[in-house]
Parts: structure tokens; sequence; C-alpha cells
């Protein structure tokens, strides 16, 4: 847990700030070990909801396929192959705000072999999956009329 900054106690908090915990509620945090909602708003301040979404699609294409490239490798037994590709969806996980796999990319790029890159490209599957899981709940699409 993040420790309080000094000034939390004498910063005034207005009564609009706090949330009213006596009924049935939903949170919705920016931030959450799938998704980074802020990553995907920088994204939409630099160059509006078009490139947002066209990014978004074009990572919801690629990942996938560059797991499997890591699956390939694997089986080729092409340490480089898979450390490759975890480069590389790790830098497009970080700008879209897929922080768990990112993590995981990180630590297939970093770790000394022996490693169980099985296991690790595994989790990148799964962790995937909750991320576009996520993004339906974090970003829904507009229902069309």
């Amino acid at each position: 847990m993040a420790a309080l900054s000094p000034d939390f106690e004498r910063t005034p908090h207005p009564p609009d700030s706090f949330v009213d915990l006596s009924g049935p509620m939903t949170i919705t945090t920016a931030h959450d070990d799938a998704g980074d909602a802020e990553a995907l708003k920088r994204l939409e301040r630099f160059g509006g909801l078009k490139l947002r979404e066209e990014l978004t699609k074009l990572f919801l294409q690629e990942a996938p396929e560059r797991i499997a490239s890591g699956h390939a490798a694997l089986a080729a037994g092409d340490v480089a192959g898979i450390r490759t590709m975890a480069h590389a969806l790790k830098s497009s996980a970080g700008q879209m705000g897929a922080r768990r796999v990112q993590a995981i990319c990180e630590r297939i790029e970093s770790a000394e072999p022996p490693q169980n890159f099985a296991s690790a490209l595994s989790e990148l599957d799964t962790e995937l999956s909750r991320y576009r899981s996520w993004l339906t709940t974090a970003f829904p699409r507009p229902e069309s009329p």
C-alpha cells in the first residue's frame, strides 16, 4: 500500500469528493492490474479518439500474433526469438496501458536462462485476455443506432 503524503491530513477535501458507501456501488479505477486507463487517455489527448481506437485495434490484432511467434520460438528452442518477441510486445503494451503484459515481457526479456518460458508465454495469453476484457469495461463502445 502506498504511503500517504505528509500533507494528506492537512489537504481540504470538498464534501462531494467522498464516496457514498451506503448503497451498491461500482468502482472504476484509472489503473488496475489489467490495464491503465491513463495510458489510453494520453493517446487520446495526443491524437484524438480515432488514434486511440486505431492503436487499440492494431494492438489487439498484433499482440496475439507476437505471442504466437513466442510460442513458435519456444518450440524451436530459440531463446533469442522469445526475447525479441518480448521486447517488441513490451513497448506496445506499455503504450496501450497493458501493464501486466508489459511486466511479463520485461521478466522474459531480462531473466537469465533457465527460465520457464512456456509458463511465461501462457501468462501472456491469459493477461492479454484479461486486458481485452478490461478494455470493454473501461472503454465501452457506444451502441450503434
